[in-house]
């Protein structure tokens, strides 16, 4: 009898490992579709290693992303970032992301260097970034239900960890910003089939902050690529509502041709502490399945001068 249980297990964990090799990638590309949307306004770090350090001081972040469900094994993500202009054309990053579903989890360090040229006319820069990342997936083996000694949970377990890089350049005034990177250089220069169906290619994006009297208006367009999937436009506007006092509250809305749109709304401290608050509705391809997605942030940081 002992054996036959045995079997039973065996079986039954190489079904479910089958089961969630082909639902990850699934639950993946709808976070590469759906990406943090803190990228487009809070932490454009993030996406770009080019954007780190914009201003000469310490800016910390971390957030959190889930779905409004209790199903258990949803995807869930956090990170935590920080960058730092420590010069007048000098700056450095670092970021921790991690994705989980299911009994799948998949950690991304990334570390950054970035210069910021100063060009003749005005506060011109044109900004140049290179990220070196580590990744790593496996399987959480204390949440299996049955042998935890399969050779499928054991393979995924014993994968190196992947090592990467990231190219992004910008260019920024006082108004205009335009900024492009290059995600997974790796798979240029190599054929890997570590690169699934659900990689980010590149991100580019444009916006222009227009003043007025209530409020400070930034519209903002960006194209991105998702090895496997047609290229991705979203289109949105932040708006950041002027204040007698130190303190400052934005409102934003974007919408993603995946067919889903986020809306957000923050506040800022005194520019050093601030929350968001967002979310996202699911792509048309999952408008059945869950309620969407809420994403929560924080910054923080230490003054200091602005290039």
């Amino acid at each position: 009898m002992n054996t036959i249980n045995q079997y039973k297990n065996k079986g039954f964990i190489q079904w479910c490992v089958a089961l969630l090799f082909i639902s990850f990638p699934f639950a993946q590309s709808k976070a590469q579709l759906n990406p943090m949307s803190a990228i487009y306004y809070q932490n454009q770090y993030l996406t770009n290693p080019a954007m780190a350090g914009l201003e000469q001081k310490l800016t910390l972040n971390a957030g959190i992303r889930s779905q409004f469900s209790t199903m258990p094994g949803l995807p869930f993500t956090q990170f935590v970032s920080a960058d730092y202009g420590f010069a007048e054309k000098l700056a450095v990053g670092l970021q921790v992301n991690n994705d989980r579903a299911g009994l799948l989890k998949h950690t991304r360090a990334a570390t950054s260097f970035t210069y910021h040229l100063p060009l003749d006319q005005g506060n011109q820069h044109l900004s140049f970034g290179l990220g070196l990342s580590f990744s790593d997936d496996d399987i959480n083996i204390a949440n299996v239900q049955g042998d935890a000694d399969d050779i499928d949970i054991y393979s995924v377990n014993q994968r190196k960890t992947y090592l990467d890089a990231d190219f992004g350049m910008a260019y920024r005034t006082g108004r205009l910003q335009v900024q492009g990177a290059v995600n997974n250089l790796k798979r240029i220069l190599k054929k890997d089939a570590y690169h699934s169906s659900d990689q980010p290619l590149f991100f580019t994006a444009i916006s222009y902050r227009i003043p007025a009297n209530f409020a400070t208006v930034e519209p903002k367009v960006a194209y991105r690529g998702v090895k496997g999937y047609h290229n991705l436009l979203d289109a949105g506007v932040n708006i950041e509502f002027a204040s007698p006092s130190v303190n400052k509250v934005n409102v934003l809305a974007l919408y993603h041709n995946a067919g889903s749109a986020t809306f957000g709304i923050g506040i800022n401290w005194n520019n050093k502490l601030a929350v968001n608050g967002m979310y996202t509705t699911n792509t048309r391809a999952l408008s059945g399945y869950t309620a969407g997605d809420y994403e929560l942030g924080i910054s923080y940081s230490l003054f200091g001068k602005q290039k």
